[in-house]
């Protein structure tokens, strides 16, 4: 036993050499933390081997510490993206510890690249994975709170290529949610963050949005160039007060002016005077990096951060992703921008620039592009044809601005027309170079996916490629044409389980519809703790969750205890519920429901023995309550099938149990009788016996 793990509580230490819910043998002891232990685990069944995080068997009798372990599962299992940290199951151990299961990560913090000042680009490219991760993450209504760079882990991808990913969402807030188990709403006296890099509203006690985040980015940032960060003290207090009053240090001199000016308006004590989104800042660190890759970097004549000529207001300050900022950064370096008539005489110069970078590399391009020597007045709009030779031995080479790439506009619109014209194979055929280009457009893989699923049997690829796009470009949720698609592949039968994942990862609160019609069916139910998992999405938005069939779902979590983590208490708590607000309804449904059986120790499923004590009474408590009520609509769950295809509940017991006689149709006798001699005739409405 290693000197770490023997510190350990003795239920944690147990845990090494032993199989968790079943299919996590955990192998050994990675890192303790304050809340619990991180343990190197195998999983059984895809023989890959992952992180689990445990919590302290001591903490986890605290509710509030409880409550944020489960919003840390629930927040970052929202998550799905290269730049976050990504948990892919969390549950209880046989000894009632909670864990989650992650990502088995190789690097190490990014603290280790701190304590020196470092080239701006390097720091650039950097904070911009951190700000894509934070912008999925935003996407998906979670707000971290505590950005540093301790939750900031650097690994490498399969190509050895650096990749930072945000961890650790403990005290992450999830926009939305509302009601009893929003425990984590700030409380007077009480803030969440680390003082060196918590936002002014953060340290004020206010409520914390996506800003907060990027204020705390902005601190990063600034460490990275620096080589410490703007404000230092052993007292917490202390710095707290620095972050809601006192203006940052001046950045060393061979700062570029556009990356200071990007740290000042990232710093910004009020909240509103910074970067409105992650993505506005992506944005920006995108082109920011185009301009200086192609050695355009403002003049060194420009102030700093420090100066008076740049400390104005926000309403003086031009931002930085305008036109009115970027074309001063370049004006010292370039002539001004051509007119149109000069755009138009090289028709076949192609730019080939992201959205992102897409402003500030055009900017750049104009520049470029004149073929004229500065000073030198445009062609006259008028006289196209009397405008001087270009120089073939200066510009004519095609400039490309280091940003990323994609498929011109008149490729997208033939993409297009032939897939409306039903010509599949040629719009495929069509598709394949473009996507070889520009694998991570996120136009392309959209028509991808409307092609798959215009193939037979294709449906499930077709998910997956909607998927690919979003996770380029989330906007794409707000854009009707793709939702509709993509709601319709979704609800492709045999793929229920795929789009369940890509809702709870991706959608948001745009997947709530869809999860409604999940919960809310029962002849075809979720599974256990997939439907908790749509249910506790649906909790985010307390419209939707009183959309939620309540009846139903106790039912459900009656009928389906065995699937739970914790049976006995599942059966029992629905069992409660039924009692609270008794209904005919449950009937039928309590007769078949069995009371599960205390698990054997050592499962997945193992609870104290008290939790399934008493079972049986409770349950002909409630039986004996309920055979009481009228029978009123739904009763016994059983399903008619219909002639249209839809459903309409079974009608309710007589007092033998069995169900009521319908009644004779008008007209007396069935038409048909041909149709209902066969067997199908046995699920027609009209042909059944009286």
């Amino acid at each position: 036993m290693t000197a770490a793990l023997a510190t350990l509580h003795p239920d944690l230490q147990d845990l090494v050499g032993r199989t968790i819910a079943e299919r996590y043998r955990i192998d050994a002891l990675l890192g303790v933390g304050g809340m619990g232990a991180v343990f190197r685990a195998h999983h059984l069944g895809l023989h890959r081997d992952v992180a689990i995080k445990v919590l302290h068997p001591s903490l986890g009798r605290d509710p509030e510490i409880s409550a944020r372990f489960d919003r840390e599962a629930r927040s970052a299992s929202r998550l799905d993206h290269p730049n976050c940290l990504q948990v892919t199951d969390y549950g209880t151990t046989e000894h009632d510890m909670k864990f989650m299961v992650m990502q088995l990560l190789d690097g190490g913090e990014l603290t280790r690249l701190l304590g020196k000042p470092m080239p701006a680009m390097r720091a650039l490219a950097l904070v911009l994975q951190i700000c894509r991760g934070l912008e999925h993450a935003h996407a998906q209504g979670v707000i971290h709170r505590d950005v540093k760079p301790e939750n900031v882990f650097i690994t490498k991808d399969h190509d050895g290529q650096e990749v930072l990913k945000l961890v650790d969402f403990g005290i992450a807030k999830i926009v939305g949610a509302a009601g009893a188990g929003d425990g984590h709403r700030t409380r007077a006296g009480l803030i969440f963050g680390t003082p060196a890099y918590m936002s002014p509203e953060q340290a004020a006690g206010l409520e914390a949005d996506e800003r907060a985040d990027l204020y705390s980015l902005g601190i990063i940032l600034y460490e990275m160039l620096a080589g410490k960060p703007p404000f230092q003290s052993d007292d917490p207090v202390a710095l707290v007060r620095m972050q809601v009053g006192a203006d940052p240090p001046p950045l060393p001199t061979e700062v570029p002016p556009m990356v200071a000016a990007t740290v000042e308006r990232l710093l910004a004590k009020q909240r509103e005077d910074r970067f409105q989104s992650a993505r506005e800042l992506r944005d920006v660190l995108e082109g920011t990096l185009a301009i200086m890759r192609q050695d355009l970097t403002p003049s060194a004549e420009m102030p700093s951060i420090g100066s008076g000529a740049l400390r104005m207001n926000s309403a003086e300050m031009p931002a930085i992703g305008s036109g009115a900022l970027r074309m001063a950064s370049l004006e010292r370096l370039s002539p001004p921008p051509p007119t149109p008539t000069m755009v138009r005489r090289r028709p076949r110069r192609r730019l080939l620039v992201g959205a992102g970078a897409a402003g500030i590399a055009l900017a750049t391009l104009w520049m470029l592009d004149s073929g004229d020597e500065p000073g030198s007045a445009a062609t006259p709009a008028t006289a196209p044809e009397e405008a001087p030779a270009a120089d073939p031995g200066a510009g004519d080479e095609p400039v490309t601005v280091l940003a990323a790439e994609g498929p011109g506009v008149g490729d997208l619109a033939e993409v297009d027309r032939l897939l409306s014209a039903g010509k599949i194979d040629e719009a495929e055929k069509l598709l394949a170079p473009l996507r070889d280009r520009f694998p991570k457009d996120a136009q392309l893989n959209w028509r991808h996916g409307r092609v798959l699923s215009k193939r037979k049997g294709k449906r499930a690829q077709a998910l997956a490629a909607y998927g690919a796009a979003l996770d380029i470009d989330p906007t794409l949720l707000d854009n009707p044409e793709f939702f509709a698609e993509l709601r319709d592949v979704m609800r492709t039968p045999g793929l229920r389980d795929d789009a369940l994942d890509l809702a709870l990862h991706q959608l948001g609160k745009y997947a709530h519809p869809f999860l409604l019609e999940l919960v809310n069916n029962e002849k075809k139910p979720l599974p256990y703790d997939k439907r908790h998992r749509a249910l506790d999405e649906l909790a985010s938005v307390p419209e939707d969750l009183a959309r939620v069939n309540r009846q139903l779902n106790i039912a459900l979590d009656l009928l389906q205890a065995r699937q739970s983590l914790t049976p006995c208490k599942s059966y029992g708590d629905a069992l409660t519920a039924m009692a609270a607000a008794p209904e005919y309804y449950y009937l039928a449904r309590v007769q078949r429901g069995e009371v599960p059986k205390p698990a054997p120790e050592g499962s997945a499923s193992h609870e104290p023995a008290e939790a399934c004590d008493g079972l049986d009474a409770r349950r002909q408590t409630v039986l004996d309550l309920l055979a009481t009520l009228e029978p009123v609509g739904d009763t016994d769950g059983e399903i008619v099938i219909m002639e249209d295809g839809g459903t309409e509940p079974a009608p309710a017991p007589a007092s033998g149990g069995k169900p009521a006689p319908k009644p004779a149709p008008k007209g007396g006798t069935r038409k048909k009788k041909d149709d209902c001699s066969k067997l199908r005739g046995v699920f027609k409405k009209k042909c059944w016996q009286q």
